[in-house]
């Protein structure tokens, strides 16, 4: 990976050179014409705030962070997971308003279980950085980018289902790729890109796409989704070996990307983000809120599953909508104020008793990140903490997995980088808000986004 550092080191310093310095930034020669945006899900600040310390090998993000724009931190949104913190990456409105509220589909007992995620851009309320850009004639590319299938003119989705096989979610890939016929165009040209896949390390796949669709396809706004990151710190624990070494490794797959791009000749002409979702927290227990209400008398799990092994659930007055680190409490009628008043009291002494091991949030606060419009009220995990989704059982459990996200945004920050074409050098911004980034990105290239929040940021 030396050379693609060699080569991109190169670049950016024929582009910087015989430019006019000041003491605070310095404008690459070019105006932007193309974007590519790289999302590092779950890239908490304090692994780029205490790269030295940890001493991380990521010279690529080095190299962007030295030579272009940074953060300190971003401010998330409400809940801080992957789904609708890339559909706000990408409208610049809060959850609450492009409808993308969790990973999964909220499916109330009673109705369909599919476990679908939200894996179509038609669940979107919201304008997008690809329907902005193809209203200025621009094309788009989409890699296994959260909440976009069915949209873009070149579309890998990110779509999978637990417990369905490689082969069965391929074939849902297959079924969602833009344009028809792109899946088996590219692995003709990498036969070997589905094979022997390791289920826990999938980026190096996603870059391969990415390599092929700048190279073959050159178009102007790209979005690419890099998650095994993530995928280590749920399982392995935030800040840990593994951690750091799946992170150097995700630097390899950004060089390799923005080498594409200069292999193209479009590097010079192309504004680089660097882009996460949310920061992660270590965990050993996991809290069930739906037991909970059970135990409240406020739903019935009768102890029987259906065809699909999904528990029976009835007598439903009030349900849990799990979203990692939070969740929102739903009642089936929201006027109830007996339901609403009951399920308060039962996690106010839930947390009592517990140490605090979760705390209510309402009104104004739920709605200050943009929280579920749904929801009576919200629940955020205490230190420690996670929510599951048993009905039945023990109220809290043991948690397999290490590390988690989704709480309240103010608990963590995650990440900003942006270097390249019209974009200032050597310029540290204090903390922003994740919901200014999509405007940002939409400025660069002239463009607007009607439904934003959130509003560009200065950086001239």
């Amino acid at each position: 990976m030396l050379g693609l550092f060699l080569s991109i080191l190169l670049l950016f310093v024929q582009t910087s050179s015989g430019s006019h310095q000041s003491n605070q930034t310095q404008l690459f020669a070019k105006k932007a014409k193309r974007v590519i945006v790289i999302s590092i899900d779950g890239l908490d600040a304090r692994y780029l705030q205490r790269r030295d310390e940890f001493h991380l090998k990521i010279p690529t993000l080095r190299l962007l962070m030295n030579q272009g724009v940074s953060a300190r931190g971003v401010l998330t949104v409400y809940p801080s997971v992957t789904y609708p913190a890339h559909t706000s990456l990408v409208t610049g409105a809060y959850p609450g308003k492009h409808g993308i509220l969790g990973n999964e589909r909220f499916e109330p007992p009673g109705t369909s279980q599919t476990g679908d995620w939200n894996w179509f851009a038609r669940y979107i309320r919201a304008d997008t950085l690809w329907d902005a850009a193809a209203r200025a004639g621009l094309k788009t590319a989409m890699i296994s980018w959260p909440a976009s299938a069915g949209a873009g003119d070149y579309n890998l989705p990110e779509i999978f289902k637990n417990g369905i096989s490689l082969q069965e979610a391929l074939a849902r890939i297959v079924a969602n790729t833009r344009p028809v016929g792109l899946f088996q165009e590219i692995t003709r040209h990498d036969p070997a890109l589905y094979q022997h896949s390791n289920p826990d390390e999938q980026d190096d796949l996603r870059t391969r796409v990415a390599e092929y669709i700048i190279a073959e396809k050159r178009p102007d706004v790209v979005f690419v989704h890099l998650f095994d990151f993530d995928h280590f710190q749920h399982k392995y624990g935030p800040f840990t070996q593994e951690a750091f070494a799946m992170l150097e490794k995700e630097d390899d797959y950004v060089a390799r990307i923005l080498s594409a791009a200069s292999s193209a000749g479009i590097l010079d002409e192309t504004a680089i983000f660097i882009v996460s979702d949310h920061g992660f927290l270590p965990i050993s227990k996991l809290i069930h809120p739906n037991v909970l209400l059970a135990q409240a008398g406020l739903l019935r799990a009768t102890g029987e599953r259906d065809a699909q092994g999904h528990a029976i659930i009835t007598d439903v007055r009030a349900v849990a909508y799990v979203t990692s680190g939070s969740c929102s409490i739903i009642l089936r009628d929201p006027a109830d104020r007996e339901t609403l008043r009951r399920a308060r009291a039962s996690f106010q002494k839930f947390a009592k008793q517990n140490n605090n091991a979760l705390s209510l949030v309402e009104g104004a606060k739920m709605r200050e990140f943009g929280g579920n419009p749904d929801a009576a009220f919200m629940l955020d995990a205490g230190d420690g903490y996670s929510f599951g989704n048993s009905f039945t059982g023990e109220a809290i459990t043991p948690s397999q997995q290490l590390g988690q996200h989704g709480y309240l945004p103010t608990r963590y920050r995650t990440s900003f980088i942006a270097a390249g074409a019209g974009l200032p050098q050597h310029l540290e911004l204090g903390e922003i808000r994740l919901i200014d980034i999509g405007p940002t990105i939409a400025a660069t290239l002239g463009l607007t986004l009607c439904d934003a929040d959130g509003r560009a940021l200065q950086l001239r």
